[in-house]
């Protein structure tokens, strides 16, 4: 499987541009961005899903929906 990356992200580039004026705060972002990179790529996707027992819902039985103001 292909690895995903944030950095393509578009919008992160455009907060790397504003916080070029900030370094601490960059630097605190770009930490971010490696956090996030390794825990979208740490998910194991689930292969197997428990299927759930189908239960016929309880349906009208019409004659009880007819109103008597007819």
């Amino acid at each position: 499987m292909e690895s995903l990356d944030v950095d393509n992200i578009i919008e992160i580039d455009r907060i790397r541009t504003v916080l070029f004026k900030y370094p601490d705060l960059l630097s605190i972002f770009e930490i971010l961005i490696i956090i996030a990179n390794n825990r979208v790529n740490d998910e194991k996707p689930t292969t197997d899903i428990p299927l759930e027992e189908y239960v016929e819902p309880e349906l009208s039985d019409h004659s009880s929906d007819e109103s008597d103001d007819n």
